[in-house]
């Protein structure tokens, strides 16, 4: 299993704009085989700071989502409407205890 994790902070003016973007982008990636979970949220300690929490089949599964192009609209846009560099890593996990 792979997971992606990433964190961001959005323009204040692209707040909402990106909030609707991403909100638009979960269903769809929702729908996509290898995908387990997909999660967007607001850090509500620091307004305007977003994580986004995501779990994927396999490392095939996270490059094929990243070639739809709902994701591509989303990735071209995404840029310009947060305040420096989003935080983006993807974890390879090979074993999950559920307590």
């Amino acid at each position: 299993m792979y997971l992606i994790a990433g964190s961001f902070t959005a323009k204040e003016e692209s707040k909402q704009e990106l909030v609707d973007m991403a909100r638009d982008l979960i269903p769809s990636s929702h729908e996509e085989a290898g995908c387990v979970s997909y999660n967007f949220y607001e850090d509500k300690m620091k307004p305007g700071h977003f994580l986004f929490f995501e779990e994927w089949k396999t490392r095939e599964a996270i490059s094929e989502h990243f070639e739809k192009t709902y994701f591509k609209h989303f990735a071209e846009r995404f840029p310009d409407m947060i305040i420096g560099d989003a935080s983006i890593k993807i974890y390879q996990v090979s074993d999950v205890e559920h307590v």
